[in-house]
């Protein structure tokens, strides 16, 4: 699409085109980065040098390309692409490099004289504008076109947006207003030439009578003094008679053979011929016949072009050849001050488009940025929201009154959730105290040795532990209820209660045995249909330490295996007995029991010990505990429940190293 847009140019005024390819070129870069603008200029360079008989045009435009390149590709390219200030660094590139280059090359290297040199150079600066606006007019289009609002989308900033609008206003504007002068200035030249023809083929049609006849006096008057003039008489038949006079009169009405008819190709022309449509006469503009279409080569040609004019009256018909050179020198005229007019606007233009964007960019910087927080009742309204009021911006003091009602209300919300959010967490740290006490400890003196812990992700949690005595004979629990927080909390209550009821129900008379099964299958049923609906279960593991038979009774319902170590240091696994509780009605437990001796060691423990993460989210493991517990159990053989207890939850809180808890962690450990 380049070259051809590259060999079909605009004719701005005479002889002057306008090519569209570099902004093909640039839109490309615009949209791709890279070197794809340099790439597609290549093709363009060559299409000039089709169009012009040169190449200097397309080594500036690849110039051009290259400079932009490097200036996109900079780390600050995206920065200039947004905020449109590529639009300067274009326009500098064609006030300071690009024009005088122009400039050097047609004056040094084409041969022509200053002043057309010079505005070849205003040309340029003209064409590399309108080139570089439709470039991101398209850049600025297909940007707002395919964005669509996502993280990565590519954005175009509103002061990028105001400077191609104002400058594109500005720059059209001036191109459109003296484009119409200059179509205007034709139009009245043309009118004056055609009157001109019409008032001496009409003396002619009327002061000459045939051939061999004298003629009027007004019409020899007007041969001898429109020297400049040729006319071409004939009578339209068989017999035809000729009268010719004027400087191409030996041609019989013919121009010399190195002339062309240009009519078609050049606005002057076309404009004239039109005045004549709809009947046979006609005017023809005629220029010397050059290939090499460069502009000093044309105003030359314009210089040396005749009007032809062909009139009819009845069987007559006239041929009036006039010089055309002088209506063109008062056209050029116009036209050199006209492109000195319309650089001097596109100057004027990108510095009031900039400066213009600059200060609205700042107003909604302000607004976006310099928001102040809502005043409480009383106080001063802030010095910068005043300001942001006052704006002279109408649009932008309506925003910031709209906002500022907002902000304050999300304010007000904000305080008002602050408060509810102070007293849910003194209700949640009161609910943990109370877990606490609830729970409470066992005291160190007491045999067998037993340290509790339990520390929950929350402020409660659904963990829990319990220690009591009943008939000669120590009652270990640790459970978890599923889930955590205040709900597991609440319903952790409830489980331990119906346990500890549970025991001491069925475990309070004398015996060798406790009923630990009838304990747990009693709590399950209950919480299993009187509950149901809230599917809220328990994993238990309860143990009964009878001290004078040295045996350990345990139900483990769904829970963690605990750890246990006889004297020697030798692991011992415990059996399941049954699911967890509150899900089953009519699930059955059984009791295991194994034999132990002084100095055996018991840990129970919930998932939250070997289920702890550390930042790289690897868990602790049940294999890590047990080694934990064989060293210790290896290096002090006469270790209390307390230092246990220490030993695992430190290195477990080192394995986490700062990683968020998110269970709630037990730990029950024993010295039988």
């Amino acid at each position: 699409m380049a070259p051809i847009l590259t060999l079909n140019p605009y004719e701005m005024f005479m002889g002057i085109n306008i090519t569209f390819g570099m902004s093909v070129a640039l839109a490309v870069l615009f949209l791709a980065r890279g070197w794809w603008g340099v790439v597609i200029s290549i093709p363009i360079a060559i299409s000039t040098y089709i169009l012009w008989g040169h190449p200097n045009s397309g080594y500036i435009f690849i110039l051009e390309a290259i400079i932009l390149s490097l200036i996109i590709n900079s780390k600050n390219g995206d920065t200039f692409l947004k905020k449109g200030t590529v639009l300067i660094w274009d326009f500098a590139f064609w006030l300071l490099l690009g024009s005088p280059l122009y400039y050097l090359a047609h004056k040094y290297l084409l041969g022509l004289d200053a002043n057309e040199a010079f505005l070849i150079a205003q040309k340029s600066l003209v064409s590399g504008t309108l080139n570089i606006l439709v470039a991101y007019a398209i850049y600025a289009t297909v940007t707002l076109f395919r964005n669509k609002r996502l993280p990565i989308s590519t954005t175009i900033s509103i002061q990028a947006l105001i400077i191609v609008i104002i400058y594109s206003i500005i720059v059209l504007s001036s191109l459109f207003t003296i484009r119409g002068l200059y179509v205007g200035l034709i139009k009245q030249k043309a009118d004056a030439i055609n009157n001109t023809f019409e008032y001496r083929s009409g003396v002619l049609f009327e002061g000459y009578v045939d051939a061999k006849g004298p003629i009027s006096d007004v019409a020899q008057s007007m041969l001898d003094y429109q020297r400049e003039f040729t006319f071409f008489w004939t009578k339209i038949g068989p017999n035809q008679e000729l009268y010719a006079s004027g400087p191409l009169a030996h041609n019989q009405g013919n121009l010399p053979e190195n002339y062309v008819d240009v009519t078609e190709r050049n606005l002057f022309g076309r404009i004239i011929n039109n005045l004549y449509s709809g009947s046979a006469n006609k005017v023809q503009l005629y220029f010397p016949d050059n290939t090499a279409e460069t502009f000093s080569v044309w105003v030359s040609r314009a210089e040396d072009s005749y009007l032809k004019a062909t009139l009819f009256k009845d069987d007559e018909k006239i041929i009036i050849i006039y010089p055309a050179g002088k209506y063109f020198k008062q056209i050029g005229n116009f036209y050199n001050l006209s492109l000195l007019t319309l650089n001097i606007s596109f100057l004027i233009g990108i510095v009031l488009s900039t400066m213009i964007a600059w200060l609205l960019g700042k107003e909604f910087r302000f607004v976006l940025h310099g928001l102040p927080s809502t005043k409480s009742k009383g106080e001063q309204v802030p010095e910068e929201q005043k300001r942001l009021q006052l704006s002279p911006i109408s649009e932008i003091k309506e925003l910031a009154g709209e906002v500022n009602e907002r902000t304050e209300v999300i304010c007000k919300d904000k305080l008002k959730i602050e408060e509810l959010n102070i007293i849910a967490q003194k209700q949640l740290n009161t609910a943990g105290n109370i877990q606490k006490c609830f729970l409470g400890d066992r005291s160190p003196s007491k045999r067998p040795d037993i340290s509790l812990f339990m520390r929950p992700a929350y402020n409660a949690g659904g963990d829990w532990y319990d220690a009591f005595d009943l008939d000669n004979k120590t009652f270990i629990v640790v459970a978890d209820v599923c889930d955590k927080g205040v709900g597991s909390a609440l319903f952790m209550s409830v489980f331990r209660s119906l346990i500890r009821y549970s025991a001491e129900n069925f475990c309070a008379d004398p015996s060798d045995s406790e009923p630990l099964d009838e304990v747990i299958s009693s709590v399950n049923k209950y919480m299993s249909t009187e509950h149901e609906d809230m599917l809220m279960f328990a994993t238990v593991f309860i143990a009964c330490i009878c001290n004078k038979s040295k045996r350990l009774d345990y139900v483990l319902a769904g829970h963690e295996e605990p750890i246990f170590l006889d004297a020697q240091g030798n692991q011992h696994s415990l059996e399941v007995s049954g699911p967890a509780i509150g899900l089953f009605p009519e699930a059955t437990y059984k009791v295991s029991s194994l034999p132990f001796t002084d100095g055996s060691i018991l840990v129970g423990y919930s998932d939250g010990v070997i289920d702890s993460r550390n930042l790289n989210s690897e868990s602790y493991g049940h294999q890590r505990l047990v080694d934990l517990i064989k060293e210790i159990k290896s290096k002090s053989p006469e270790v209390t429940a307390v230092t246990l207890r220490d030993a695992i939850v430190k290195e477990v809180d080192l394995h986490m190293n700062g990683a968020e808890q998110f269970d709630d962690i037990t730990i029950a450990a024993a010295i039988l």
